[in-house]
């Protein structure tokens, strides 16, 4: 045999190896952080105290047990369906503060990827980052557009996706007019 084709071979045998031994070390890493996530918050219990600090100026802030209630958003720049739900957001944030609920989005992505994600919303003040350890304390199955609803003593009230049946019910209470036109429009439509 040739001996350049014998190289050949064994050039492909040995990259073959290489990306073997990757694609392994690859599962092994995801199956070692998949293990490393803690279970979800259960209603009821304490939220973690993380430290927090706002997009804007980089203030550190508390998001729970500060004596008001507050409702943690997880939108992920990434996720299409947390894009629409933006202008929900923005309109709920002057009727959240009327009601003195603090309204966080809650994030662990990059500065830059946030302003741009949030860009020209009101949401803009709104946006606190985490370290990635304490955003899954926060948020372990991270859920995108998720929430959750913490009572002023900082105990966990509820936990969902934005849409299901507590958000609307958050919604309702901020924005009661609203909540009647969507329902109008719904007996004219059937």
């Amino acid at each position: 045999m040739d001996s350049q084709i014998i190289y050949l071979a064994l050039a492909v045998l040995a990259f073959g190896l290489a990306l073997n031994l990757k694609l392994t070390m690859s599962v092994l890493r995801t199956t070692r952080l998949e293990r490393d996530v803690p279970d979800m918050l259960p209603p009821g219990v304490s939220v973690p105290l993380v430290t927090a600090h706002t997009l804007i100026d980089r203030r550190q802030v508390p998001l729970v047990g500060n004596g008001q209630a507050s409702v943690l958003l997880f939108l992920s720049s990434k996720c299409p369906k947390c894009r629409t739900k933006l202008a929900e957001l923005e309109q709920m944030v002057p009727a959240a503060q009327e009601a003195g609920l603090a309204l966080w989005l809650v994030s662990e992505e990059s500065a830059w990827r946030l302003r741009r994600f949030v860009l020209g919303t009101a949401l803009l003040s709104r946006v606190v980052r985490v370290n990635l350890k304490d955003y899954k304390a926060l948020n372990a199955n991270l859920m995108s557009p998720g929430y959750l609803f913490v009572n002023h003593e900082g105990v966990l009230e509820a936990i969902g996706l934005i849409g299901d049946e507590n958000w609307l019910a958050l919604r309702a209470q901020l924005n009661p007019d609203a909540n009647q036109d969507n329902t109008q429009d719904n007996t004219s439509q059937e």
